[in-house]
């Protein structure tokens, strides 16, 4: 400290077992705030701090903190502004949006589905117990070249089938409906979002929704990356493999995931989309989950391995490859519908009977304008009018003649 303060700061050990302000609550099935946080802090006894010219040897803290209401400083959160959205399904959803800064073009649109943990009414608790915030941080947002970034949140889980229970895609979710109203509104209301660039993702719940909302909208996005995802391959038929075979997914998984069985979600699911011919189908299949920082370990030396369900720590933390090297993130930004070359009949300043066309991208929904001259209501050819007026002109002199020998 080289200046005066009020605060001290204290940089404190935590662990994947230790320090957490989150607990996840069994009755709820959710993730919360802990209430009350309880931490003890104290000097090491003969330890002494300087203050000005006083002498500290012991602490005055308030050891149980409310750390939802006003115990916590988060930075990352910052970025971020929590909003809400009534539907069309009449449900409220909460979100946070994330805006970049404007650029004077137009920028992608990410859309994060939190997994089942996360539901509720406060999208802090998504953003961090997941690292969402990174979506917000400048690598990501380098690869992405600035985007928008909103992260829905549903009441219970986005695998509701109804009464808070759990559907593997037999039923379908209660909040499909409202979940694209959101999506689709924001992009109404935000002109700058490219429409060739909405991305849709998330982890476990929300990688479930993840192949819910591409399966019911394959034309609305440009790329989807579903982790862990729990959608059950035998409810995806084949004419709805057909309709994903031209859109970009990015799959990831480990392959000790005990909570979602990928042999009958994401590992069939990616043989038929190949089989049906998608090019653009990658996949990051993880051994275990384990750290990769080199902070913790386990008793023998080993990186600390967690839950095998917690893939989404490797896309979070932009660690997803596929076998040929390329990178989730990068690959991410590379995706956009695909455009072709449209026509347009312009003015002709010629007499020919073909307008120039010009040439301008479009979706590919487009279909190529016809370069052939505009045909107008009346098709009487020349030839035929000048037959009428020669028949006419020949039958008003017969007539003539026929008084005249009268």
């Amino acid at each position: 400290m080289t200046t005066n303060s009020q605060y001290v700061t204290l940089e404190m050990y935590v662990s994947p077992n230790d320090g957490s302000p989150f607990i996840y609550r069994l009755s709820t099935g959710l993730n919360s705030w802990c209430n009350p946080y309880k931490l003890n802090v104290s000097l090491k006894s003969g330890a002494t701090l300087k203050a000005s010219e006083q002498d500290i040897t012991a602490l005055n803290i308030t050891s149980t903190i409310d750390v939802e209401k006003n115990g916590k400083i988060a930075p990352q959160l910052e970025k971020f502004a929590q909003k809400y959205y009534k539907a069309n399904d009449g449900r409220t959803y909460s979100y946070s949006e994330y805006q970049p800064q404007q650029d004077n073009k137009k920028n992608a649109l990410v859309i994060w589905l939190h997994g089942a943990g996360e539901g509720g009414t406060d999208t802090s608790i998504d953003l961090l117990t997941n690292e969402v915030t990174a979506f917000a941080g400048d690598k990501f947002q380098s690869e992405l070249n600035n985007a928008y970034v909103i992260t829905p949140q549903c009441p219970t889980m986005w695998m509701d089938g109804g009464n808070k229970t759990y559907q593997n895609g037999d039923k379908g979710s209660i909040y499909a409906k409202g979940l694209f109203d959101l999506i689709d509104n924001y992009v109404k209301n935000n002109s700058d979002i490219d429409t060739n660039r909405i991305y849709i993702g998330g982890c476990s719940n929300g990688g479930y929704m993840t192949m819910e909302m591409i399966l019911k909208h394959p034309d609305y996005f440009a790329a989807a990356f579903p982790i862990c995802e729990a959608f059950y391959d035998e409810y995806i038929t084949d004419k709805q493999i057909q309709s994903l075979k031209n859109l970009p997914i990015w799959f990831t998984y480990a392959k000790t995931d005990t909570t979602v069985d990928f042999t009958k979600t994401t590992e069939p699911t990616v043989k038929r989309l190949l089989a049906a011919g998608n090019k653009n189908v990658h996949v990051s299949a993880f051994d275990d989950v384990h750290d990769t920082s080199g902070l913790y370990k386990d008793a023998n030396g080993n990186p600390y391995e967690y839950n095998g369900h917690w893939s989404w720590i490797y896309w979070d933390n932009n660690e997803c490859f596929d076998s040929n090297g390329v990178n989730a993130w990068n690959w991410l930004g590379q995706q956009a519908k695909k455009t072709v070359e449209n026509t347009t009949p312009v003015e002709s300043k010629t007499t020919s009977n073909v307008s120039k066309p010009t040439t301008s991208k479009t979706s590919t929904k487009s279909t190529t304008a016809s370069t052939k001259a505009v045909k107008t209501g009346d098709s009487t050819s020349v030839a035929g009018l000048i037959v009428v007026f020669i028949t006419s002109l020949l039958a008003l002199i017969f007539l003539r003649k026929m008084r005249q020998n009268q």
